[in-house]
């Protein structure tokens, strides 16, 4: 296991468990990813894919809760976010020619510490952006035991009418060579600092709501912009070949906000309609970022985990 304590984060008002090891690993494409590592007992460990603008830091909390359950956990900042590598050292853009490029992230950390995460069964937990991810890794490996969703970006929250009008202007952009030009997203790290509460597209936790944006103000490194045309084309693209895909033979459990506007409900409730081994709980007056809502919704996403757990990992 590696040694390093590398930690390049100011210390002041962010907050990360004292305990974990950060380090960084270069890609076979020569990107430095940097990942966190918190061992705890043998239960297993859980693997947490952040979705995009998020950052190790962020999930400081999830970690938490998965150490007190006797879980040892890895989080990863993706290329082009948290304080990984960025595309043309730039942090107003998300950017990536091509979806399995997070592909290699996952695959290069999970090679670096294979000695150690294979020492227990491992839980994939992935939101988001890093659902897509997530969900295409459980396809092409037999790594993970299990896995929990939240709110998966399996879908575009848009209509088929929008994305075919949409894809080929994006196309003929990328081909002039403007695939580094930005499209407005629903989500975008820097917003956060502008947009009031009220507004707000990710939680009704106004408390987890203002941590989020004290963390850009601390550290504005951990800030990400709008994506690019061609993250947007590379994103259409891994979303249609993961549909025509079946899913993945493990137990999974997803969750799914009532009120999420961020991603494509109708694509989650698909999938894991067809989804033998598979439970999805809609949680009631929910957004996007259902780790961050109030706490009578945290509890029982709690509860739901537990009861995951107690069958898929017995003590």
């Amino acid at each position: 296991m590696p040694k390093s304590t590398l930690n390049p984060l100011p210390r002041l008002g962010i907050k990360l468990l004292p305990e974990g090891i950060l380090d960084y690993i270069q890609t076979e494409d020569r990107k430095f990813i940097r990942y966190g590592y918190w061992e705890k007992g043998n239960r297993g460990t859980v693997i947490i894919l952040p979705g995009r603008t998020e950052y190790i830091e962020k999930y400081n909390f999830v970690i938490q809760e998965f150490l007190d359950r006797n879980f040892s956990v890895l989080c990863i900042d993706w290329r082009g976010q948290g304080l990984s590598q960025r595309p043309h050292g730039r942090t107003d853009i998300g950017h990536v020619k091509d979806f399995f490029e997070y592909q290699i992230d996952l695959e290069t950390i999970l090679e670096h510490l294979k000695d150690t995460l294979n020492q227990k069964p491992k839980l994939l937990l992935a939101h988001s952006m890093g659902g897509c991810i997530g969900l295409r890794y459980l396809l092409r490996d037999t790594t993970f035991q299990s896995a929990i969703f939240s709110a998966p970006l399996w879908g575009l929250p848009v209509s088929d009418l929008t994305v075919s009008i949409l894809i080929p202007i994006f196309n003929l952009a990328i081909s002039m060579g403007l695939g580094l030009l930005t499209y407005p997203y629903k989500i975008d790290g820097f917003n956060i600092l502008t947009k009031p509460f009220e507004k707000n597209l990710l939680t009704k936790n106004i408390d987890a709501y203002n941590e989020m944006r004290d963390n850009l103000l601390i550290d504005p490194r951990l800030g990400l912009g709008p994506p690019t045309l061609s993250w947007l084309k590379a994103l259409n693209d891994e979303l249609n070949k993961l549909a025509k895909m079946p899913p993945p033979e493990i137990p999974q459990l997803t969750f799914l906000g009532e009120s999420d506007k961020v991603i494509s409900k109708k694509a989650i409730e698909s999938r894991m309609a067809r989804t033998p081994m598979g439970e999805l709980k809609i949680l009631s007056g929910a957004m996007h970022e259902v780790f961050f809502e109030t706490l009578d919704i945290k509890e029982i996403i709690w509860e739901e985990i537990d009861k995951f757990l107690n069958k898929n990992f017995p003590y």
